[in-house]
């Protein structure tokens, strides 16, 4: 039985607003994408994911739909989307859009006739609750803050948003809803693009009880309430449901599913073929390898993380083993929704390319498929402004007020900001080395980084040493290698707490990838590897010498046997 295509994806995550912009306004656009996909084509990658690009009031970046058949003005025409699916088939890319079915805009039509009155044909379209004793119907919290419900006082109920207050729930237990959703995704197909990332998917189930959660570690008013709404059994059949709709229409469409809290049975069930739900997962959890200290009156999100290499190689090891041939698990260190993992792990200043090339070839070997957020391969870190405010972000802004409240001096609460908040991922690419990095001529909406003059595309083309052409070699490896796609992996279990080495398997042929997690020489307790051919080291050594059994600095091998070879 041959392989799905989406077993050999490297999908590059555009974020298009702060990708390129042609038209001069500071924001980027889908021309911007098009005229840079040739460069996206030369990484070696095969799928581009375009964050939202739908008709939004932007209150969430896009991630609160108003219209699902039209492309935001700022973005461009429905032509200008055409045009950009043409140009990815012609160099055979594959286009995949984030897609948003749990909830819409405020602004949506839908809810606008829903708001109307209690027996409008559109009031199923999201749900609705009486208030209790004068209250919320419940004390589940949003995870932006406060509750789920907004009070609608035309009507005299509360509808359910988990997301923002404008961002109202749909009632996924409306068949009409579903209808609607299969339709709009169906246009989509048929426009020639190749699937989508569904967007908060594990959320499309609510209990439907709506009874107060209890939960004695949060003493909040409103409390967050997982079990409530997040991975719930009927998850499943929704999602069976919408897969059934688009393989019916295109069989090899492909569909990821964001489902940042899925352990890894879950991920299984999610992503197994035989379930016929998604072909790919997306979850946090193997990124949960920190531990947090400092102010213990902040959220954790907020508070200092120091990441532990010991737990990530156990919690990566459990996902490698239980997945294998059993599930397709998404391979990302970076995503708009995160800080930068160059500037979450050790000093940027130090080490910058060492450090970036060792994280990608450590993460994108594994089994699975691998995701390179934009800019990454270059070494972009964190975006660094000047005030809290140019973030463009009334959440972040209301966290750092609170900052202050609890006494931190401005200075400090930005030192947070620059570290802690996902919005410093989404700082403008960085094309050249001119006023605004290339992106625009104008003033970028969100800022441009004040960074090393050499993390950009112009810089790193010609210089055989840079990371964005060692991203090229290890994508090319990924490639080439049927043993870094189909072969089983396996995580090994080396005193050296700061060592990640991992071998993968494949019809007779053995790859070892060893990597330092540390800025210090580490030594390496491994049986004779000289006569291991050596396929990529981020020092740019072409063989390995058993005579120095210490790896450098974040240094990383990729090294290759024939079976035959080691009797």
């Amino acid at each position: 039985m041959d392989k799905p295509w989406w077993h050999k994806a490297i999908v590059y995550q555009i974020y298009p607003k702060s990708f390129n912009d042609t038209n001069g306004d500071g924001i980027g656009d889908l021309q911007g994408i098009v005229e840079k996909m040739d460069y996206i084509k030369s990484l070696g990658v095969n799928v581009i994911w375009i964050n939202p690009i739908f008709k939004s009031p932007q209150v969430d970046n896009g991630y609160d739909v108003s219209d699902y058949y039209a492309i935001d003005p700022q973005f461009g025409t429905d032509a200008d989307m055409e045009q950009l699916i043409v140009e990815a088939k012609k160099r055979n890319l594959k286009v995949i859009f984030d897609l948003v079915v749990n909830h819409t805009s405020d602004q949506h039509p839908w809810f606008q006739e829903a708001r109307k009155s209690l027996d409008n044909p559109y009031r199923d379209f999201y749900i609705w609750r009486d208030g209790k004793d004068g209250k919320e119907p419940n004390n589940w919290a949003s995870f932006f803050g406060g509750s789920v419900w907004a009070y609608e006082p035309l009507t005299k109920q509360y509808y359910f948003h988990l997301f923002d207050k404008k961002m109202p729930d749909l009632n996924w237990e409306n068949p009409r809803v579903r209808t609607e959703v299969y339709k709009m995704a169906r246009y989509w197909l048929e426009k020639g693009i190749d699937g989508f990332r569904l967007d908060a998917i594990i959320h499309l189930a609510k209990d439907q009880s709506f009874c107060d959660f209890n939960n004695p570690d949060q003493n909040e008013e409103f409390v967050i309430a997982e079990p409530c709404y997040a991975n719930l059994p009927k998850v499943h059949a929704f999602i069976r449901e919408f897969s059934q709709q688009m393989k019916r229409m295109k069989p090899d469409c492909l569909l990821i599913g964001e489902a940042a809290s899925a352990d890894v049975e879950l991920a299984k069930r999610y992503t197994k073929q035989d379930r016929k739900e998604c072909d790919c997962v997306i979850s946090f959890k193997h990124l949960d390898a920190v531990t947090f200290s400092g102010d213990t009156r902040l959220p954790k999100e907020w508070q200092e993380e120091h990441f532990d290499l010991i737990s990530f190689r156990k919690i990566m090891k459990h996902w490698q083993e239980e997945l294998y041939k059993e599930g397709w698990p998404a391979l990302f260190l970076n995503n708009h929704d995160m800080p930068r993992m160059l500037s979450r792990l050790g000093d940027p200043g130090r080490y910058r390319n060492e450090r970036a090339k060792m994280l990608a070839t450590l993460m994108y070997l594994h089994w699975g498929m691998p995701f390179i957020f934009q800019g990454e391969e270059i070494g972009m870190t964190n975006l660094k402004l000047e005030q809290v405010e140019d973030y463009h972000d009334s959440s972040l802004s209301a966290s750092a007020a609170h900052l202050l409240k609890l006494g931190y001096s401005y200075e400090q609460m930005m030192h947070c900001v620059y570290t802690r908040s996902k919005h410093t991922s989404r700082g403008a690419m960085q094309w050249d080395t001119s006023s605004y990095s290339g992106f625009s001529a104008t003033r970028p909406w969100l800022g441009v980084n004040k960074d090393d003059h050499r993390v950009n595309v112009q810089e790193q083309e010609n210089d055989p040493n840079s990371i964005l052409n060692y991203y090229r070699s290890l994508l090319k490896i990924r490639a080439n290698h049927q043993l870094f796609i189909e072969g089983s992996c396996r995580i090994l279990d080396v005193e050296n707490q700061f060592i990640y080495a991992y071998e993968r398997q494949e019809a007779g042929k053995t790859a070892l990838v060893i990597c330092n997690f540390s800025n210090q020489p580490q030594f390496i307790d491994q049986p004779d590897l000289s006569s291991w051919t050596c396929l990529l080291n981020n020092l740019g050594k072409i063989k390995y010498e058993e005579t120095n059994r210490q790896l450098a600095p974040y240094e990383c091998y990729v090294l290759v046997k024939n079976k035959e070879e080691g009797m």
